[in-house]
C-alpha cells in the first residue's frame, strides 16, 4: 500500500490545495452570509432569507444527483463542477437585483456547496485506504479548519475597511478561490488513480436495501444536528436566554475553529487502534456531556462565571467533535461498495442537508418553549445514535469497522 507522500503525484496534492483554497474563500463568506447578500444585492433582508431558504431547499437534490454522477463519471469531474457552479454564483452575486435572480444565484451555490461534501469524500476514498485514508480526511479537516478561520479573519478586515466595497471584494475573492480550486484539480491532469469499478444494477434501490447502511444513516442525522450548535443554536441561546454579550460568539467559534484545526490529526492517532463504531460512540457520550453543560450554564450566575461556563461546554462541545468527524466519514466511505460509493456518501451527507433546513425552525421552536427542551432532546437522540452505532459494528462490514491497518 502505498503512504500518502507517494500518492500525492496521483492527486492528493492538487486536491488538498484547491481545498485549502477553497475554504479560504468560503471562510472570508459564510459568517456574513445573510448580511453579505443583502449588502451586496441591496434586497431587504426579509427577501434574503426566504432566498436562502428556498435555495437551501432546492440544494436538498444536489446530493443524491452528485451521487449518481460520481459513480457514473468519476468523483474528480464532479468535484470541478462543484467549484465552477459556485464561482459562477459569487461572480453574479453583484449583479443580482430581484428575488427571482437571487433565488437562481443562491440556488447555484447551494448545489455546489451540497454536491461537494459527497463528491470530496469519494475522491479521499479512492486517493487512500485504511489507515492512509482515515489521516487524510483528518488532514482535511484540518486544513479546511485553518484556511476557514484565515478567511474570517481576512473577512472581518474587508468589511471594516471597505464598506460595501469590502463586500463585493469577498463575493470576487470568494469566485477567484474556486476558480483557482478547479484550476489545481484540471491541471493535476489525472483522474483518481485506480481503475473505475465495475457499475452495479440497483442504484439507490442498492443503498435503501442496505438496512445497516440506512441506520448508520439514521444514527448520523443525531450527530449532524448537534453539530449544527454552534451555528445555529449557541447565537439563540447564549444572547437571548442567557444574556450573554454578542462577542462572546465570536471568541467561542474562534475557539472551536482553532481547537479543530489543532487537534484532528492527534485525535486521529489516538483512534486509530479503535473501531471506528466505538470511536463514533465515545464522541457522541462526550456530546451529550456538551448538551448537558450548555443546559447547566443558565443556572451560572450571569457575567464572567457565565461566559466561562459557556466557555467550557464549548470545549467539550469541540472534543466531542474531534472524536466523531472522522471515523463517521471513513466509515460511511468503507461501508460502501466501491461501484456506487458516490450514491451511499450522498445518502450518508444528505443528513447535513436535512440539519441545515431543520435546525433554524426547529431549534428556535425547542428554545421558545423551554429552553432546557433543546438540550434534552439533542442529547437523548444522541444517546440513541451512539447505542445504534455500536449495535451495528457487527453488521456493517467487519473491514469497514474494524480499526484501520497502520
Amino acid at each position: 500500500m502505498t503512504s500518502i507522500s507517494a500518492e500525492r503525484g496521483s492527486g492528493v496534492r492538487p486536491f488538498l490545495v484547491g481545498m485549502f483554497v477553497d475554504a479560504l474563500g468560503s471562510g472570508l463568506y459564510v459568517p456574513l452570509t445573510l448580511l453579505f447578500i443583502h449588502t451586496v444585492t441591496g434586497l431587504p433582508m426579509t427577501t434574503v432569507g426566504l432566498g436562502v431558504t428556498a435555495a437551501a431547499v432546492a440544494g436538498l437534490a444536489a446530493n443524491p444527483v452528485a451521487g449518481v454522477l460520481i459513480d457514473r463519471f468519476d468523483a474528480r469531474r464532479v468535484l470541478i463542477g462543484t467549484y465552477v457552479l459556485r464561482a459562477l454564483g459569487f461572480a453574479a452575486y453583484p449583479f443580482v437585483d430581484g428575488f427571482g435572480a437571487l433565488i437562481v444565484v443562491a440556488a447555484l451555490v447551494a448545489i455546489g456547496d451540497r454536491a461537494y461534501y459527497p463528491a470530496s469524500g469519494s475522491y479521499v476514498s479512492v486517493l487512500a485506504e485504511g489507515a492512509r485514508r482515515d489521516r487524510l480526511y483528518a488532514l482535511m479537516s484540518t486544513a479546511r479548519n485553518v484556511a476557514f478561520g484565515l478567511g474570517g479573519l481576512l473577512s472581518s478586515a474587508a468589511v471594516s475597511s471597505g464598506g460595501q466595497t469590502g463586500f463585493v471584494l469577498i463575493a470576487s475573492v470568494n469566485a477567484a478561490s474556486f476558480a483557482v480550486a478547479t484550476g489545481c484539480l484540471v491541471l493535476s491532469g489525472r483522474r483518481a488513480p485506480g481503475t473505475s469499478p465495475p457499475r452495479m444494477p440497483g442504484g439507490y434501490r442498492q443503498v435503501l436495501a442496505d438496512r445497516p447502511f440506512i441506520k448508520l444513516v439514521g444514527a448520523e442525522q443525531a450527530f449532524t444536528l448537534t453539530h449544527m450548535i454552534l451555528p445555529v443554536a449557541l447565537p439563540v441561546y447564549a444572547v437571548t436566554v442567557l444574556g450573554a454579550p454578542a462577542w462572546l460568539l465570536g471568541l467561542l467559534y474562534t475557539l472551536n475553529t482553532v481547537l479543530v484545526a489543532a487537534g484532528q490529526l492527534a485525535v486521529r492517532r489516538w483512534q486509530r487502534a479503535a473501531r471506528r463504531t466505538h470511536a463514533m460512540a465515545l464522541g457522541g457520550a462526550v456530546l451529550i456531556v456538551s448538551c448537558a453543560a450548555y443546559g447547566a450554564a443558565i443556572m451560572v450566575p450571569a457575567g464572567p462565571a457565565r461566559a466561562g461556563a459557556l466557555v467550557a461546554a464549548t470545549l467539550i462541545f469541540t472534543v466531542g467533535e474531534l472524536l466523531h468527524a472522522t471515523p463517521s466519514w471513513a466509515l460511511a466511505a468503507a461501508a460502501a461498495p466501491p461501484a456506487l460509493r458516490g450514491r451511499y456518501l450522498a445518502i450518508h451527507q444528505q443528513t447535513w442537508a436535512i440539519a441545515a433546513v431543520v435546525a433554524p425552525a426547529g431549534f428556535s421552536a425547542l428554545l421558545g418553549a423551554a429552553a432546557a427542551l433543546l438540550w434534552v432532546t439533542l442529547g437523548v437522540l444522541l444517546a440513541v445514535a451512539s447505542v445504534v452505532v455500536l449495535r451495528l459494528s457487527r453488521r456493517l462490514p467487519a473491514g469497514a469497522v474494524a480499526a484501520p491497518e497502520i
